[in-house]
């Protein structure tokens, strides 16, 4: 068992460079837990924006536990960018349970969170 999040990670550019850089340091100084990290951010993005070089990555039901190597490598790197450099957002399984990071809110795929009253 285990509560579950989908969670949201943009990057600007400069953001997947720094991203690109973190990997590099992870597979060579944390051998150990380099493949959990490489499963869960070391492929490629969910979206890709070609003329800005801004990324998304996408992940529905996952353990978002910073206990886990891999959520702490995604925190480390939130913690050492720029704020205008990303946008995180999980939504935890409750209706209230979000989270939300950085400022960059100019994101070409317009990664939002979205709340609706519909009626059919």
């Amino acid at each position: 068992m285990g509560y579950y999040s989908d969670v949201a990670l943009c990057l600007t550019k400069n953001g997947m460079d720094q991203l690109k850089t973190a990997l590099a340091e992870a597979e060579k100084n944390n051998p150990d837990n380099f493949a959990a990290i490489k499963m869960l951010i070391g492929g490629e993005p969910s979206k890709i924006d070609e003329s800005t070089g801004a990324v998304v990555f996408l992940w529905k039901g996952e353990k978002w536990y910073e206990e886990f190597a891999e959520m702490a490598f995604v925190a480390k790197l939130m913690d050492s960018l720029p704020s205008e450099d990303f946008l995180f957002i999980r939504l935890g399984e409750d209706y209230d349970d979000i989270e939300t990071r950085g400022s960059y809110r100019c994101n070409p795929q317009l990664v939002r969170i979205t709340r609706e009253i519909a009626a059919d």
